[in-house]
């Protein structure tokens, strides 16, 4: 067997092995997001699914993460197993998962503006972004202004934390 004919295959073990990383990466998504959304329904709201109500942003975003999960997986499903598909990465949703999971822990202790802040700029660097005064800037005035949004005008406390707002 030649030197090339070793390299081809072993590039086609490490693909279908990335192609299987992210297969499962993608079923984990799609099973988290399932859960968080059967748990957006254990949000006591007297107004339904009113967009004005607790529940209605939850269900939207937990929603659009099955959605993206679902798509995600019959993507990875779908690739074809050459070395092309090789450069596709498992780590930034998985990455923005486990982001998304340890805001859900952090958020009543820091605060919704400091974790929510903290979420954005950690999410920004995830999905490469490497404008760092950027980065801060713009999560820092994204969640003051959805926490404004929320708290002023549509009447939804949200978690004070370390800050005290």
């Amino acid at each position: 067997m030649s030197n090339e004919q070793t390299t081809v295959r072993t590039a086609d073990v490490e693909v279908e092995a990335s192609r299987l990383v992210r297969i499962i990466a993608a079923v984990v998504l799609v099973v988290l997001s399932a859960t968080f959304l059967v748990g957006v329904f254990d949000i006591r709201s007297p107004k339904g699914l009113d967009p004005a109500g607790p529940r209605f942003f939850p269900l939207l975003v937990t929603s659009a993460w099955l959605l993206l999960s679902i798509a995600d997986l019959i993507e990875g499903l779908r690739s074809p197993r050459t070395a092309k598909s090789a450069d596709r990465s498992w780590f930034e949703p998985v990455a923005v998962s486990a982001l998304l999971v340890l805001y859900a822990f952090l958020v009543v202790p820091l605060g919704y503006m400091l974790a929510t802040a903290l979420l954005f700029f950690a999410a920004a660097r995830v999905l490469g972004s490497r404008q760092l005064v950027r980065d801060i800037v713009v999560a820092v005035v994204l969640a003051v202004v959805v926490y404004v949004a929320f708290t002023q005008f549509l009447d939804i406390s949200l978690p004070e934390g370390v800050l005290g707002l």
